[in-house]
């Protein structure tokens, strides 16, 4: 059984409207339960927009499911949101460029990573 978005974040808040009937869910259906990455980069998105910690959110739903696709991108995009303040995408794009440079007119990946800035290149 695929879990969506709601249903992860139904279990990882403390009060939703939803609670109780995924905790029912999760008790019932617990090892046929999994989720995509997706799913995670979505809650990333979901607890960036709602002052969550973001790192906590993305693990904790992690642990609560089988997660199918890369897991540790979207975590370490999630620390980077977290330690460093970066938008959940810029993150994102961060952790995927994987020490390659990031053509990009945006400053935020200064000092992570080499940058080709669009602003300082000339048209021929």
């Amino acid at each position: 059984m695929y879990a969506e978005t709601d249903f992860l974040l139904a279990l990882i808040k403390d009060e939703d409207w939803l609670g109780d009937a995924a905790e029912a869910v999760y008790r019932t259906h617990r090892d046929e339960l999994w989720t995509s990455r997706f799913t995670l980069i979505e809650l990333l998105l979901v607890a960036y927009r709602e002052d969550r910690d973001t790192e906590r959110v993305v693990t904790n739903a992690s642990r609560l499911v089988e997660v199918r696709g890369d897991v540790d991108t979207v975590v370490a995009a999630a620390t980077y949101v977290e330690d460093h303040g970066f938008t959940p995408f810029d993150a994102l794009h961060l952790v995927e460029s994987d020490g390659d440079t990031i053509v990009s007119s945006d400053g935020a990946y200064e000092g992570f990573a080499p940058r080709l800035d669009l602003r300082a290149v000339s048209e021929e």
